[in-house]
């Protein structure tokens, strides 16, 4: 068995803005658990525990879903916050597209048909985690998060399907599969 998700790998030079932001607004400074710069993934769908045939069964199924759909771009920008501004627990840039969008509800439509994947019943939110936070924020610190600003654009030509490794000192993410777009 392992744990399992379907994702989007970030090039290592979008990696390094997004660690020179982390930096700069000196985010390790905040009760926050940062996500490591090589850990930094859009993520599609978390499947959690799958055995080899189930991995198999959804390899399949990715293929046969992004046969019609060709590379596109995201613009990624500024900061979300889940589930709210006002009591966060997950801090994230805010990743816009309505190619990625569609593409989530076409895999998120035919996951549905396999028993052993759950529904998704939130709305799909494409965004880049940054860290989570180990406790509530100051209104200070609260307004320096809302004034950070990042912009940049990812050419999405390919998607991932990760296994996660819990350790002590955080996840380690391996690939297992590549699914590349038109």
């Amino acid at each position: 068995m392992q744990r399992v998700f379907l994702g989007i790998d970030l090039p290592a030079e979008l990696k390094d803005k997004i660690e020179g932001l982390k930096q700069k607004a000196e985010l390790n400074r905040l009760p926050l658990k940062l996500v490591e710069p090589a850990n930094s993934h859009i993520a599609v769908k978390f499947f959690g525990e799958l055995t080899d045939e189930q991995i198999v069964q959804i390899n399949g199924l990715v293929n046969e879903s992004i046969g019609g759909f060709k590379s596109f771009n995201c613009l990624i920008k500024d900061v979300l916050l889940f589930p709210n501004f006002y009591s966060p627990r997950v801090l994230s840039l805010k990743v816009e597209s309505k190619n990625l969008e569609g593409l989530a509800t076409k895999l998120f439509n035919e996951f549905d048909k396999i028993d052993f994947i759950d529904k998704e019943t939130r709305k799909y939110v494409p965004h880049i985690t940054l860290g989570r936070f180990k406790e509530g924020l100051s209104e200070i610190e609260l307004k320096k998060i809302a004034s950070l600003k990042f912009g940049a654009e990812l050419t999405v030509n390919r998607l991932q399907l990760f296994a996660s490794e819990l350790t002590a000192s955080g996840p380690i993410y391996r690939i297992i599969e590549t699914f590349e777009l038109k």
